[in-house]
């Protein structure tokens, strides 16, 4: 894996920024993005609007969602919809037939989607406190594909401000499986603050345990880790 340590936020957000706008510049093919969502990609989203406005992408890349909440109204704050549509897709020339939405009620089909465009080009992840990635809990089986996932304790904890409290948050959410996620020919794993040092370090330096999902993309070919100083600390 290639590990980049930046020294805040700003600077993770603009080095992985600068990662996938070179990862789409590479070639003149046909390119699927999977997208993350929540507070730590946000600044890298600002940062690739005006470049995705420059057109030189055009019609050639294809953006998806990762996961999304269950038994919810995707146009209400916290969902991941409303989340790429507020921060990226809002602010971005990119025609609609190019983007993907998962949901509860396409899943199943969403690997077979994925598969026909040739696999994730670049997949951005960010990480839970207790090591999942998108929404594959601990416990989840390498072997996933995109399913239904009901959420820990811990995973609504982290997400009840983005809905106002813990008891507005989803039981349920859909997501990527691990399978897919390592079938990607590129990842992007982005994490900030200290609160994510202990989770980091136990994924990339620890052993490999389903009971820590992210501990699986150390066996991922083309892993690329940037962190802030603080995530970094334990490393």
């Amino acid at each position: 894996m290639n590990i980049v340590i930046t020294q805040d936020y700003e600077e993770m957000s603009m080095q992985s920024a600068k990662f996938v706008a070179e990862n789409l510049l590479k070639d003149s093919k046909k390119i699927s993005i999977g997208l993350a969502t929540g507070s730590t990609p946000t600044g890298m989203y600002d940062i690739l609007v005006p470049i995705i406005n420059l057109g030189i992408f055009n019609e050639r890349v294809f953006f998806y969602n990762i996961d999304e909440y269950c038994n919810i109204d995707l146009n209400k704050n916290g969902t991941c919809k409303k989340y790429l549509l507020d921060n990226f897709y809002s602010k971005v020339s990119i025609n609609a037939k190019n983007i993907y939405f998962l949901d509860e009620f396409n899943y199943k089909n969403y690997d077979n989607v994925i598969s026909d465009f040739g696999g994730f080009d670049v997949l951005i992840l960010g990480i839970g406190k207790n090591g999942h990635i998108a929404y594959n809990e601990p416990g989840t089986s390498f072997n996933s594909l995109t399913h239904i996932q009901e959420l820990s304790v811990e995973s609504k904890m982290q997400h009840e401000v983005d809905f106002g409290s813990i008891d507005n948050v989803p039981e349920k959410a859909v997501t990527i499986g691990i399978k897919t996620i390592m079938n990607s020919k590129c990842i992007l794993l982005m994490a900030s603050g200290k609160e994510k040092a202990k989770i980091i370090k136990k994924s990339l330096k620890g052993e490999i345990d389903k009971q820590v999902p992210a501990s699986v993309l150390q066996l991922h070919p083309n892993l690329h880790v940037v962190l802030d100083k603080e995530a970094a600390s334990l490393l």
